[in-house]
Protein backbone atom coordinates (compact mmCIF):
# COMPACT_ATOMS: atom_id res chain seq x y z
CA UNK A 1 0.00 0.00 0.00
CA UNK A 2 1.48 3.17 -0.95
CA UNK A 3 0.71 6.13 1.56
CA UNK A 4 0.93 10.05 -0.03
CA UNK A 5 2.60 12.07 1.87
CA UNK A 6 -0.07 15.40 2.11
CA UNK A 7 2.86 17.94 3.04
CA UNK A 8 2.59 20.85 0.47
CA UNK A 9 5.96 22.83 -0.56
CA UNK A 10 5.69 25.74 -2.14
CA UNK A 11 8.71 27.87 -3.32
CA UNK A 12 6.21 31.48 -4.84
CA UNK A 13 4.89 33.88 -2.47
CA UNK A 14 1.69 32.78 -0.29
CA UNK A 15 -1.09 35.46 0.39
CA UNK A 16 -1.24 35.09 4.12
CA UNK A 17 2.05 33.77 5.00
CA UNK A 18 4.07 35.46 7.30
CA UNK A 19 7.35 35.82 5.02
CA UNK A 20 8.06 36.19 1.38
CA UNK A 21 9.87 34.38 -0.83
CA UNK A 22 13.97 35.79 -0.79
CA UNK A 23 13.31 37.79 2.28
CA UNK A 24 16.38 38.14 4.55
CA UNK A 25 15.24 36.98 8.09
CA UNK A 26 17.94 36.11 11.04
CA UNK A 27 17.09 33.21 13.51
CA UNK A 28 16.57 33.77 16.76
CA UNK A 29 20.00 33.82 18.79
CA UNK A 30 18.73 31.13 21.57
CA UNK A 31 16.92 28.01 21.25
CA UNK A 32 14.35 27.44 23.99
CA UNK A 33 13.46 24.04 23.11
CA UNK A 34 16.88 22.89 21.85
CA UNK A 35 15.14 22.07 18.58
CA UNK A 36 17.23 24.93 16.40
CA UNK A 37 20.57 23.57 15.03
CA UNK A 38 23.43 25.78 17.09
CA UNK A 39 25.25 26.31 13.94
CA UNK A 40 21.85 28.34 12.50
CA UNK A 41 21.44 30.23 16.04
CA UNK A 42 21.60 33.89 15.73
CA UNK A 43 22.54 33.59 11.68
CA UNK A 44 21.12 35.76 8.53
CA UNK A 45 19.45 33.75 5.85
CA UNK A 46 16.94 34.36 2.63
CA UNK A 47 13.66 32.22 2.24
CA UNK A 48 13.38 29.65 -0.34
CA UNK A 49 10.30 27.60 0.46
CA UNK A 50 7.01 27.10 2.89
CA UNK A 51 6.36 23.75 4.12
CA UNK A 52 3.10 22.76 5.24
CA UNK A 53 2.91 19.40 6.81
CA UNK A 54 -0.77 19.54 7.47
CA UNK A 55 -1.88 21.95 5.13
CA UNK A 56 -5.34 21.89 6.25
CA UNK A 57 -4.65 23.24 9.64
CA UNK A 58 -1.82 25.82 8.28
CA UNK A 59 -2.08 27.23 5.30
CA UNK A 60 -1.57 29.84 4.78
CA UNK A 61 -0.51 31.23 8.10
CA UNK A 62 1.54 28.96 9.81
CA UNK A 63 3.80 26.72 7.38
CA UNK A 64 6.92 25.70 8.25
CA UNK A 65 10.03 28.13 6.46
CA UNK A 66 12.63 27.13 4.51
CA UNK A 67 15.79 29.04 4.94
CA UNK A 68 19.21 29.14 3.51
CA UNK A 69 21.92 30.06 5.55
CA UNK A 70 25.03 30.67 3.03
CA UNK A 71 28.27 28.72 4.38
CA UNK A 72 25.62 26.85 6.68
CA UNK A 73 23.08 25.32 4.64
CA UNK A 74 19.09 24.99 4.75
CA UNK A 75 16.72 24.35 7.73
CA UNK A 76 12.95 24.67 8.61
CA UNK A 77 11.36 27.18 11.06
CA UNK A 78 8.75 28.08 13.00
CA UNK A 79 7.87 31.92 12.47
CA UNK A 80 8.46 32.94 15.89
CA UNK A 81 12.32 31.50 15.31
CA UNK A 82 12.79 34.00 12.80
CA UNK A 83 13.55 37.52 14.40
CA UNK A 84 11.80 39.81 11.61
CA UNK A 85 8.31 38.27 12.02
CA UNK A 86 6.39 40.67 13.89
CA UNK A 87 5.44 39.71 17.17
CA UNK A 88 2.09 39.93 17.00
CA UNK A 89 2.04 37.47 14.06
CA UNK A 90 4.64 35.17 16.56
CA UNK A 91 1.76 35.54 19.22
CA UNK A 92 -0.64 34.78 17.24
CA UNK A 93 0.84 31.72 15.60
CA UNK A 94 1.94 30.10 18.79
CA UNK A 95 -1.75 30.17 20.05
CA UNK A 96 -3.17 28.66 16.59
CA UNK A 97 -0.88 25.70 17.11
CA UNK A 98 -1.33 24.98 20.75
CA UNK A 99 -5.18 24.96 20.20
CA UNK A 100 -4.83 22.71 17.27
CA UNK A 101 -2.99 20.25 19.44
CA UNK A 102 -5.71 20.47 22.10
CA UNK A 103 -8.27 19.58 19.54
Amino acid sequence: MITQDPSLIVTVDVEGAPVRMGERVKIVEESADGTIGRKFLGRTGVVVALVFDEPSLQYPQDPLIQVHVPGVGEDLFFAEELELVPEWARRQLSELRRSARLS
